[in-house]
């Protein structure tokens, strides 16, 4: 069992708050200035609490004090435990909130990592506890015991904040009622692994089906019918080999087809360089008298420098227009013979080419060797994709059926389960109907396990009288919560202490709760430690009318203002 003693703070940044068994209170009440109650420091007391019990400071509301309030971030806040037979302190900052203190029984244990200190608790915990025990982390154990007040008390196994949409873990409440955890954390591993699964087969099925425009047995059907493609091909081609001469023949092909690629080649160079020559400008055709106009002016300007006649220059020009002429016409008449032979030895190579395949085409299948070859091939990738998809597909489609099948056999196992401890789910229901009866008046109520084949793996079922309301909500996770810390079964592994951050909206709900709490530690003491924040509006009027069965100032463990608040400040959350 654990026990919360004393909350503090090294510097002082709060008065020290100290609990007891039974019913702790910690109070909003009206200043002289205003009767308003909210934003006193109630829940960041809790939260104070709660990270000392080693809550993320990612998931808490501590996390949003800013930082320029060094004072606060920087001090160690500190928690007295009473920890099965052991006194313990742990002591953590907000600043360092890795770094966790831990004494136990006066020694001091030093931890710096947030997971390593939970470990340590955890086996703490669970040292009493049989050895082959299904054993949770210190913070999964706590879940159930300390409800934040934004998880608005609306669902029996959500105790964080409604924002956060964690999922709902069964694990801890199935620990207390020593019911089936080992087959829920397999079932829930399990689902994990099948949601994998079925991502996968998903996937592969698009790819078989084409983004779904194909169905499965259709894409089945092309693939006989690629197989069918293959062998006619792959046996013409067998055919071709089971010829006596097709070895001498196929290297005789081979041949041709590199000449021919080759000659081709040649045939398309020398038609580009022919296109090029004919492309050429002809030699312009210039007027004598013209050239006669241009030459007297020239030797006009130059004297006795130019000795040349015109006619010497008409007979250079035409020899310069000759010479041009005589290699562009010898090269293109080379180029064209060189062609004309080409053809002629293409056109032979060809004939050749033809004659030889003619010798060994049956013409049902194969019209040419390279032809066929690159058909087979392309046929036969497109049926190995498609043969290993569709191989893929069935081997997801079977382990997905496999695992399923694996999970209702575990599901029938957890179920068998629940019928063999039938009588702890049936005096938990007890314990639920008395209580239930002492607050609401009357045992029209039930609660049941079941298993669903859904994520969740496992449904608590709890109907109390008339519920649905908002209010009627809530007293029904009292009551859940209540007995699961007191029945004689859960009691047993239940730390013995639970926590609710605002969870009473009415003076009627708080009295009957209130005060069954107390009769019960009255007749039962020092079995469970009960920590609650509420206004004193709530439980004034109860507590005027003489309706309580105790004194409240007997049970207030802290009271804040608006001008006496928790950590003396008023401050806006960093959003």
């Amino acid at each position: 069992m654990i026990k919360i003693n004393r909350l503090y703070s090294e510097p002082q940044i709060f008065e020290p708050i100290s609990f007891e068994y039974g019913i702790n209170i910690i109070m909003g009440e009206e200043a002289e200035s205003t009767n308003k109650k909210i934003g006193v420091g109630k829940s960041i007391c809790i939260e104070f609490i709660n990270f000392c019990l080693l809550k993320r400071i990612s998931d808490s509301r501590l996390n949003l004090i800013p930082k320029k309030y060094s004072d606060i971030t920087e001090s160690q806040i500190k928690l007295d435990l009473d920890f099965n037979d052991k006194k313990i302190t742990i002591s953590r900052s907000i600043k360092n909130q890795e770094e966790i203190t831990i004494f136990v029984n006066g020694e001091e244990k030093i931890f710096d990592r947030l997971d390593d200190a939970s470990d340590y608790l955890g086996s703490l915990y669970f040292e009493l506890f049989p050895a082959n025990l299904k054993r949770l982390s210190f913070r999964n154990l706590l879940q159930p015991i300390i409800r934040d007040e934004r998880s608005e008390f609306k669902d029996l196994i959500q105790s964080h904040d409604t924002k956060k949409r964690i999922p709902s873990d069964f694990g801890p409440h199935l620990f207390y009622l020593s019911l089936g955890l080992e087959k829920y954390s397999e079932i829930k591993t399990l689902n994990d692994e099948l949601q994998k699964r079925k991502v996968y087969f998903t996937e592969i099925k698009k790819l078989v089906t084409q983004n779904d425009e194909l169905k499965i047995q259709d894409a089945k059907a092309h693939l006989n019918e690629l197989e069918s493609e293959v062998l006619k091909v792959n046996k013409s081609i067998e055919g071709l080999k089971n010829n006596e001469s097709f070895e001498l023949l196929q290297e005789d092909l081979v041949k041709l087809e590199s000449k021919l690629a080759e000659l081709r080649t040649r045939q398309q160079a020398i038609k580009y360089e022919i296109k090029q020559i004919d492309s050429l400008p002809k030699p312009e055709n210039i007027n004598e008298n013209e050239i006669s106009i241009i030459f007297n002016q020239f030797k006009q300007g130059l004297g006795d420098l130019v000795e040349k006649s015109l006619d010497d220059l008409k007979e250079f020009k035409n020899k310069i227009d000759g010479f041009r002429s005589s290699i562009v016409n010898d090269r293109l008449t080379a180029l064209k013979k060189e062609l004309t032979q080409l053809n002629e030895v293409v056109r032979k190579l060809d004939n050749d080419y033809s004659q030889k395949i003619s010798l060994i085409d049956k013409g049902e299948v194969l019209r040419d060797l390279k032809t066929s070859i690159k058909i087979f091939n392309d046929k036969n990738s497109e049926l190995s994709n498609l043969r290993s998809l569709i191989e893929r597909y069935d081997t997801a489609e079977r382990d997905k059926k496999l695992l399923e099948a694996e999970k209702t056999v575990l599901i029938s196992d957890f179920d068998e389960e629940l019928y063999q401890k039938s009588k702890i789910i049936k005096s938990f229901r007890e314990t639920i109907l008395e209580i239930h009866e002492k607050i609401m008046g009357n045992r029209e109520a039930h609660f049941d396990i079941k298993t669903t084949k859904n994520k969740s793996v496992v449904e608590f079922v709890m109907r109390t009288d008339d519920d649905g309301s908002h209010s009627t909500e809530r007293m029904k996770v009292f009551i859940y919560d209540i007995s699961l810390m007191l029945n004689e079964y859960t009691k047993q592994y239940h730390p013995g202490f639970l926590i609710h951050d605002n969870i009473f909206e009415d003076d009627d709900s708080i009295e009957k709760s209130l005060n069954f709490l107390y009769g019960y530690n009255e007749n039962s003491p020092n079995e469970f430690q009960y920590i609650v924040t509420l206004n004193s509006d709530l439980i004034e009027l109860a507590s005027q009318n003489g309706k309580l069965l105790f004194n409240v100032n007997n049970v207030k463990r802290a009271s804040f203002t608006k001008e006496n608040r928790f950590l003396g400040l008023k401050y806006n959350e960093m959003k």
